[in-house]
């Protein structure tokens, strides 16, 4: 199995596991879910262990039932949410966890990439999307414009020309718009920005509105103003490749950027680990490879604690 292919599995994993968490804990779990649980569990060892971390994820709250239908009830009736405040913790746990592992999005979303995969696609008027990993977008074109909303994650678009039908991608916090371009649309959660390869892009923000030419990147600060720079865009654009490209930047970047290809978290334990700077090119389809080419470069110990925790330290 390629490193890609296990990540895809991997990832497929990780989501069966959330949705027999969620099963098993409700109180219209029956005989034969248990038993599809067994045979699920036997069927490859790995299983388990997906299992048993996101179970790990609400700990004490695992052994609370939902009761049926509890979800259309708390709508109903205030007293059922004072009446039982853990199961309504319980929900809120794993409706942010679902939430977290894309679910909602994938539901919502007309393309999208899972954790670790890069996704290359063509619309009905011929613009080519390519979607980064954990990403999401929703086509909804009219006759008077071609619209894209970013759900979440990262995408690049070579965008067909038509001045007639203005291409839009929007998400949250910004509005971008060409007419035929190359450029690529951001959502990192604390942030947006829009980073142009070739072309004109127009950029608008609950605040302000710019003009972008090639090189150019424009960012939502958080009082929801346009800051705009230039950038090395292709290579913040290396992902479309399979590669990940840095220069010079601090250790605690290169491993967020490395987290988004790859199930679980990766710790930073030191400041001074998190300080030294990397520069190299990295296959994105093999985090595992990166993270030891990275101990091997630099003064520091990665440990992989589980499956789902990886921890770096100075050494």
């Amino acid at each position: 199995m390629t490193n890609k292919a296990k990540q895809t599995a991997d990832g497929r994993r990780t989501e069966e596991a959330a949705g027999w968490v969620a099963r098993l804990q409700s109180r219209d779990a029956t005989d034969a879910d248990r038993r599809e649980f067994r045979a699920w569990l036997a069927g490859n060892p790995a299983n388990a262990v997906a299992y048993e971390e996101l179970q790990s994820l609400w700990g004490d709250l695992r052994a609370v039932p939902i009761e049926k239908d509890r979800l259309k009830k708390l709508r109903l009736s205030r007293r059922a949410v004072t009446g039982n405040v853990v199961a309504v913790g319980l929900i809120a746990v794993l409706a942010t966890t679902l939430y977290q592992l894309g679910f909602v999005d994938r539901l919502r979303a007309d393309h999208y990439t899972t954790v670790g995969e890069v996704g290359h696609f063509t619309l009905e008027d011929g613009t080519r999307v390519d979607l980064n990993t954990d990403s999401a977008i929703r086509v909804v074109y009219s006759s008077a414009e071609r619209r894209i909303e970013l759900l979440r994650g990262e995408a690049f678009f070579d965008v067909a020309k038509n001045p007639a039908r203005p291409f839009v991608v929007v998400d949250d916090v910004l509005r971008a718009t060409a007419l035929g371009t190359r450029y690529g649309v951001r959502d990192q959660g604390t942030g947006s920005d829009v980073q142009v390869e070739e072309g004109r892009v127009e950029v608008a923000s609950s605040r302000s509105q710019v003009a972008l030419g090639a090189g150019d990147v424009a960012r939502v600060d958080r009082y929801g103003a346009l800051d705009v720079s230039t950038a090395d865009v292709a290579s913040r654009l290396a992902w479309r490749e399979g590669k990940l490209v840095f220069s010079g930047q601090p250790l605690r970047e290169v491993l967020a950027t490395l987290e988004r290809y790859r199930h679980g978290r990766i710790v930073v334990l030191d400041e001074a680990a998190a300080d030294h700077k990397v520069s190299g090119i990295f296959d994105l389809t093999d985090t595992d490879e990166a993270l030891a080419l990275l101990q091997a470069g630099l003064p520091v110990t990665i440990t992989h604690l589980t499956g789902m925790m990886v921890v770096v330290r100075s050494r």
